[in-house]
């Protein structure tokens, strides 16, 4: 029987690729949001600022050691982890969607960009492993039709 941690998203690498890229996404948004921030519209001026903590929100989920000099940082440290790969699935890709439907801009794009490569990887923790081989032999041939007693009456 495979372990919780197996059996809850993936191996050690994925998880930490999927954390690893979900703090460049953070990262991304954040730095992205504050360029959306300087423009002309009201519209992508509140798209930017939404970047901004939402980016700020996603380091603290994926790298709580940046704020444990906060309060909150060490109750963080401690939930960050039981949140399911589903869940974090589902939030990346709703953090992806404002920016470009609400700020045309090619910052918000690029910003989306990394909340929506963060979405994919924890997608496929998600899906999980791809399954094995079926053996070669006699169990795996599929099943063949016999057309003998199909002769028309």
């Amino acid at each position: 029987m495979a372990d919780a941690n197996q059996a809850e998203g993936g191996t050690f690498w994925v998880k930490t690729l999927a954390k690893g890229v979900s703090t460049i996404g953070g990262l991304l948004a954040a730095i992205t949001g504050i360029f959306v921030v300087i423009s002309f519209s009201a519209k992508c001026v509140a798209m930017g600022i939404f970047m901004v903590a939402a980016g700020i929100c996603v380091l603290m989920l994926e790298a709580t050691m940046c704020f444990m000099f906060l309060d909150i940082g060490k109750w963080l440290d401690s939930k960050s982890d039981k949140i399911k790969s589903w869940q974090k699935m589902f939030f990346y890709f709703l953090l992806c969607i404002p920016g470009p439907a609400i700020c045309g801009s090619t910052s918000s794009f690029v910003g989306s960009i990394g909340f929506l490569l963060a979405g994919m990887c924890y997608m496929v923790m998600t899906i999980g492993p791809k399954g094995s081989a079926p053996p070669q032999g006699s169990a795996s041939v599929p099943y063949t039709r016999q057309f003998d007693d199909m002769t028309p009456a």
